[in-house]
């Protein structure tokens, strides 16, 4: 876990927040000792937990296999569609050839 000082985390909130995004917890520290932690957000709410184990077990959803580095995601291109396809198009066609 990493370690920030009050006046490191109210100088450097953004980068602390970035490392946070990505899954890190952060120890914030007065004088050397623990006086809170930031942590990532996890889906609250009623239910929540039951309709993921549901989602689990029926094999639709995979629980992760690591963190999410947020930054690296966005760097990624994004997909385009070629030889003037539509992407609406292509929806209707996976459609029609499911059924």
């Amino acid at each position: 876990m990493k370690r920030a000082s009050v006046s490191e985390a109210k100088n450097g909130l953004s980068g602390l927040l970035s490392e946070v995004r990505r899954g890190e917890a952060v120890l914030i520290t007065h004088r050397g000792k623990p006086v809170a932690r930031i942590e990532p957000c996890r889906i609250d709410g009623p239910g929540a937990d039951r309709a993921m184990i549901e989602l689990l077990s029926r094999g639709v959803a995979a629980p992760p296999r690591e963190s999410l580095d947020v930054e690296r995601f966005l760097r990624v291109p994004v997909p385009r569609l070629t030889g003037g396809a539509r992407a609406s198009e292509i929806i209707v066609a996976e459609r029609e050839a499911s059924r």
